[in-house]
């Protein structure tokens, strides 16, 4: 390898770090990054003479590059083809990071520089988050935390809290898996207990963003990890305990009332849903064009109440569906699922019923990863910016684990 490949393979790897590290307080930054790590990655593709990063089992890819050719082909029926241009590389953006990410962390020794980064970030959004609420602002970005009937709802680095609730029931299993990955290999006892701490704390600041959604999202993605796991006894015990805290939590949390004393959250997302179903219902193959539902959705919308003019779908499926069409959807999630069997294979193949098993970060990976999908059901964390670039980042590092695995396997 040349001197200038060896350049740019280190350019590509160090600024993919610093996209982790920015994606919670800076979208200037993601951006120039993603910028500067896409064009080094595809000129060291290109002097290699292979345009394909190192992605095994190829199979269960083509769904999604179905997925990606249909939101380019809205653009030619889009409703405003401005938006939808705008649209395509947003698209093509997230797939291309995903696609980087698993082939530049494909050896031990990058994975490892990554963990490193990924506990810096996690450390310091855990300490903003509690300078926010204690001091009434966080350090990195001057935000103040937003009141609400239930207290303070905390947002650390990031706009809102629900972005701040997206990256924690993201990481938080992540970090939980580097915890337990360090009792299973009898590390350090120190940092054992620093992991575990974080843990703690990032659970506490989760339940300080005040977010039912995320909270709700978070407790089913861990159900189902338990579950799969065959984790009985944790199951039984944190099932009740997630009971329990339904008839211990401030109301404000349980109901969020509004001006006319309703529940306003649950209202309001029924005629949201209400409104994407019609947005379908008129455009159900082709949708009204990637990245226009913002837009488009009032000449389609029947009941037009006036709880939610100018809102998103507040479900990132009915919203895709509504952009790029039914077939669009279902592409997309059939390559979710071969993805995750094919991921959840690798992880049960070596006995399941072991929670201390040498899979464990995989499995942490493929939880907070989930949580992120469940939360898509009820939220707009697929069509913002920063969660949904953390969420294909985190896809592309757990596939480069599959891929190493895969790779060290007879």
């Amino acid at each position: 390898m040349v001197k200038g490949e060896v350049v740019l393979e280190k350019v590509t790897f160090y600024t993919l770090l610093v996209f982790w590290a920015s994606s919670a307080f800076s979208p200037a930054l993601i951006e120039i990054s993603f910028s500067i790590a896409f064009g080094c990655w595809l000129l060291n593709k290109f002097l290699h003479r292979s345009v394909l990063p190192r992605i095994s089992k190829w199979g269960i890819f083509w769904p999604l590059i179905g997925f990606v050719l249909i939101c380019i082909l809205s653009y030619f029926g889009s409703s405003y083809p401005g938006l939808s241009y705008r649209g395509i590389f947003k698209v093509l953006q997230q797939v291309m990071l995903f696609w980087m990410v698993a082939d530049v962390f494909c050896a031990q020794k990058a994975l490892n520089q990554f963990e490193k980064v990924f506990m810096a970030l996690f450390a310091v959004m855990v300490i903003d988050g509690f300078v926010q609420y204690l001091f009434g602002h966080d350090f990195l970005r001057g935000y103040a935390p937003e009141e609400s009937s239930a207290g303070l709802r905390i947002s650390a680095s990031f706009k809102s809290y629900g972005l701040l609730g997206a990256y924690l029931i993201m990481t938080i299993p992540v970090m939980a898996s580097l915890a337990v990955d360090n009792i299973k290999k009898k590390k350090s006892k120190a940092a054992t207990a620093f992991f575990g701490i974080l843990v703690i704390l990032g659970l506490v600041l989760l339940f300080m963003t005040r977010s039912r959604g995320c909270l709700l999202a978070f407790i089913i993605g861990l159900l189902a990890a338990l579950i799969l796991a065959k984790q009985w006894k944790w199951l039984t015990v944190i099932g009740a305990l997630a009971l329990a805290g339904f008839w211990v939590l401030p109301k404000g949390m349980i109901i969020h009332l509004d001006a006319e004393g309703k529940e306003q959250s649950l209202v309001e997302r029924y005629y949201l849903w209400d409104r994407a179903i019609h947005v379908i219902q008129a455009a159900p193959l082709g949708g009204t064009g990637i990245n226009t539902y913002a837009m488009a959705h009032g000449k389609y919308d029947k009941t037009r109440n006036k709880r939610v003019i100018g809102y998103y779908a507040h479900n990132g499926y009915l919203q895709m569906a509504a952009e790029t069409g039914i077939p669009s959807l279902l592409l997309f999630l059939l390559f979710l699922i071969l993805y995750f069997s094919k991921a959840l294979k690798g992880v049960l193949s070596r006995g399941h019923a072991k929670w201390f098993g040498v899979t464990t970060l995989r499995f942490g990976l493929l939880v907070g990863l989930f949580n992120f999908l469940i939360m898509a059901l009820i939220d707009t964390v697929l069509h913002n910016p920063q969660p949904v670039m953390q969420f294909w980042f985190l896809m592309g590092i757990q596939w480069a684990y599959q891929n190493m695995a895969s790779a060290s396997e007879p």
